[in-house]
């Protein structure tokens, strides 16, 4: 029948490579004639509802059809893709660091991550606070939010820092919309050199929104080896908006008259560093006095065992010591003044610390920037009761670690009626961070280890348990960013866990308590994607990209990661604006014998292949006339008589209609030996 379609419209030798020519190539009137031919052999139907301009795709689907089945045995079966996130136990290193001050939690010693995850193309520095209306409201910054950029330092063309606030809707972790509620906000940073976003509070409608300084610079060179931010300067007080955020009221204070009466030298070390809003749920409704909490990092001056010198590390090493490991003169790339002194080794950073300070306000516009409403942690009286002060230099240590504490956060789990602490040692701020869990019944302590997680990121920053996510089943979503600084002083950082990106990372977890067993995770089901397949050792090209600077995308295609939108994607290859008619090609310089091919959709619902059709060297073609399933957990095994090839050429044929950027998470192309 193909021979006799073609034959009357004016091709006398068939060939399915031909017809197929003569299709691309045909004008309305041929498609007429081939038309008229189709009705003839009695293929009514539907066909002759489309309107002409949709033939061209009809026929080819029909003759694909015709000549897979008289050229060779095809099969095409559902198959399960290997999960690219199971679930996983963290444990804490054996043993912990030998000087940690925390006894172990009986509550729970490790953490249960699902392999539940989101990860968002934004910036980074997410805090989300529960709003009355159901809404989380965040800052952000060193990223963009809707194409909206914001840096938080004085850049090179003049732009002066600036900090983003974000709108966050919904209540499916994995299906936020995150939205500008205006633009980035100006905020100077003079003496310094950054302004970053600290403690973030929506309270009664009204959004309180906190600064912190930093310097000397965002990569500062010293002994062959570049820090990161590595002085924490003081907290600049709250701007303050009434209306969620559209508009703001400056702060009253600056970062050369700050809220805190700190530091007490120039440049010197701060206790109120980079404060954080304890996380009291919506609307601060489990506050237990109507106070707002703010957490917070610090160091002291004439620190007697700071952090140790350092210059570059060798081969891949984060960095080694040097001068015996005591604190040295530092020699500058260019004078900074008084700052040098202080900051030397990165003591007290954007992310490294000593210790954690308390303090509380009753929240309002006019007590939030006034110095003298606020109230400090002072340590513990004889009974053990905990000492408030409103004297700023009667400030004590909530807890301590030398040289092993950073960016803090904590969090109050009202099913559980304890406070969650997350804290980050990121010394030396550009290299793996290691992050640990601590637990207390009250605010005040004792607080005791859940688990400490070396490596964890494994560069994660920022993390915070968001209480609008926590649930009475024991699961809970841990937000962080992850991996800022890949390459700089030769290191070379992988994600720990999966999932992990720069930007916004949602993980599920829950904790697991000592006489809990580790979940059982479902037996591996899925098909093998890795024996046999050529795929990753081709060349592979396509036909357009969606983001040309995810770097080496076409390779993700064969990367053996079957994921993609909206959880990772850089795992998946997406087309610019295409749906019918985009391609991927993989070509070998040798010959290869194949006979299976597997096909994996891109995860997300509005992207789906609905048919394609697969091109090989040899010219004979195989039509996938059936949907791709398109959530990655399963793709389509397609089964042929072996053949032997330079080249495979994937190309769709229809999408869903909502498709805007087609394309799939992975192919797995096998020899013939490992069928």
């Amino acid at each position: 029948m193909p021979c006799q379609i073609f034959r009357s419209a004016g091709i006398k030798e068939y060939t399915p490579a031909r017809a197929w020519r003569f299709l691309c190539g045909a004008d309305q009137s041929e498609f007429s004639d081939a038309y008229c031919e189709v009705q003839r052999f009695g293929l009514r139907g539907p066909i002759k509802t489309l309107r002409m301009k949709d033939m061209k795709n009809t026929i080819r689907l029909m003759v694909l059809a015709l000549t897979s089945v008289a050229s060779a045995e095809v099969t095409i079966t559902t198959v399960p893709l290997p999960n690219p996130s199971p679930g996983f136990v963290w444990r804490s290193p054996s043993p912990i660091p030998e000087d940690c001050p925390f006894e172990q939690s009986p509550m729970a010693n490790r953490i249960y991550f699902t392999g539940k995850f989101s990860n968002y193309w934004v910036g980074d520095t997410f805090y989300p606070s529960w709003a009355s209306d159901g809404n989380l409201y965040s800052p952000f910054t060193d990223g963009s939010v809707e194409g909206v950029i914001s840096r938080s330092y004085k850049q090179a063309n003049g732009k002066e820092a600036t900090t983003g606030h974000a709108v966050m809707r919904g209540d499916d972790p994995l299906k936020l919309d995150i939205r500008n509620t205006s633009a980035p906000k100006e905020g100077l940073p003079y003496p310094y050199s950054g302004r970053y976003p600290a403690g973030s509070l929506v309270h009664d409608g009204i959004w309180y929104y906190g600064t912190y300084c930093l310097g000397p610079r965002g990569g500062y060179f010293v002994n062959d080896f570049t820090f990161n931010w590595p002085n924490l300067g003081p907290m600049p007080g709250f701007q303050i908006s009434y209306d969620l955020g559209q508009t703001w009221e400056d702060s009253p204070h600056t970062p050369a008259s700050p809220l805190f009466p700190e530091p007490k030298l120039a440049y010197g070390a701060v206790k109120m560093g980079a404060p954080h809003f304890v996380d009291f749920g919506k609307n601060m409704e489990h506050s237990p006095d109507g106070k707002a909490y703010l957490i917070a990092m610090g160091a002291e001056d004439d620190d007697p065992m700071p952090r140790p010198s350092i210059t570059k590390g060798e081969q891949g090493t984060s960095y080694k010591v040097i001068d015996g490991g005591h604190a040295s003169k530092l020699v500058s790339d260019y004078e900074m003044g008084p700052m040098v002194e202080h900051f030397a080794n990165a003591n007290l950073s954007w992310i490294s610390a000593d210790q954690i300070y308390l303090a509380r306000v009753t929240p309002s516009p006019e007590t939030i920037n006034d110095e003298a409403a606020y109230e400090y942690f002072a340590g513990h009286d004889t009974d053990g009761h905990p000492v408030w002060t409103d004297d700023f230099d009667q400030i004590q240590p909530l807890i301590e670690w030398n040289n092993n504490m950073g960016c803090v956060t904590a969090t109050y789990v009202p099913h559980l009626k304890k406070y969650l602490m997350c804290v980050t040692d990121g010394w030396p701020t550009v290299a793996k961070m290691d992050s640990y869990i601590l637990e207390a019944d009250h605010l005040t302590g004792p607080w005791r280890m859940v688990t400490y997680m070396k490596d964890f990121g494994e560069q994660a920053y920022f993390l915070n348990f968001p209480t609008k996510f926590i649930k009475e089943d024991g699961t809970l979503w841990l937000c962080y960013s992850a991996n800022f600084s890949p390459g700089w002083n030769g290191v070379k950082l992988d994600f720990k866990p999966y999932g992990g990106r720069y930007g916004l990372c949602l993980h599920e977890m829950r904790f697991l308590a000592e006489d809990e067993q580790d979940p059982i995770e479902p037996a591996n089901q899925s098909v093998d994607i890795v024996s046999g397949n050529i795929a990753p050792q081709a060349r592979i090209s396509v036909s357009s990209l969606q983001h040309e600077w995810v770097k080496n995308a076409p390779s993700k295609l064969a990367d053996g990661i079957v994921d993609g939108e909206p959880r990772h994607m850089q795992t998946e290859w997406a087309s610019n604006r295409e749906q019918a008619g985009a391609w991927a090609r993989f070509e070998w310089e040798d010959a290869q014998t194949i006979d299976r091919i597997i096909l994996a959709d891109r995860p997300i619902e509005r992207e789906q292949v609905l048919s394609a059709v697969l091109r090989f060297s040899d010219g004979s073609e195989i039509l996938v006339d059936q949907a791709l399933p398109n959530d990655a957990t399963e793709g389509l095994e397609i089964s042929f008589a072996a053949k032997t090839v330079h080249w495979v050429k994937f190309e769709v044929l229809k999408t869903k209609a909502s498709g805007t950027h087609i394309g799939l998470s992975e192919v797995a192309i096998f020899t013939a030996k490992s069928q």
